[in-house]
This record gives structure tokens, sequence and C-alpha cells, in this order.
């Protein structure tokens, strides 16, 4: 975990005090492409490798579908209530 931190962080700085030109960027980019094409290859790897999360699956996506459904349900909530709070009228 730390050094996820002290690599975002590595990269945050590089990304301050370069200024890229837009061929620059464009190279980063497909740097970038591959590297979560291969998070995301080696994640499900990871996954697939264990038994138990295949056999626990149907369980494990309906809890997701509830998390994602109550944050976002909740999130609505929260804004449209900040939202009547802080914008009396001007919306």
């Amino acid at each position: 975990m730390l050094g996820i931190l002290i690599a975002l962080t590595l990269g945050i700085i590089v990304g301050l005090l370069f200024k890229f030109n837009e061929k620059q960027k464009s190279i980063l980019s497909k740097f970038q492409l591959i590297g979560v094409t291969f998070l995301l290859f080696s994640m499900g790897a990871s996954i697939g490798i264990k038994d138990s999360i295949l056999l626990n699956l149907k369980n494990i996506g309906l809890s997701s579908l509830f998390f994602a459904l109550s944050t976002s349900l909740f999130s609505i909530i929260t804004v449209y209530f900040i939202t009547k709070l802080f914008f009396k009228g001007d919306i």
C-alpha cells in the first residue's frame, strides 16, 4: 500500500514540475492505457484463481448491487438537501 502511495505522489510531483507537450502527453496516455489494462488483467487472473470467489459470485454480485444503489441513492438525497440549504431560489 505504501508503494502505491509513493508512486502516486511521485507521479503528481513529476506532473507539477514538468510541462509536457501534446506528443509527450499522447505517449504517456498510451503507457497509462497499457498499465490500466495490465492491472485489470492481473486482477481478473487473481479473482479467477480463488475458487471461493467463484462459488460466492451470486452473493458478491447482490451485495455489490445493493452497495452501489444505496450509495447512489444517499448521494442524491444528500445533494438535494444541500442544494435546498445553500441555494435558496438561485436554481
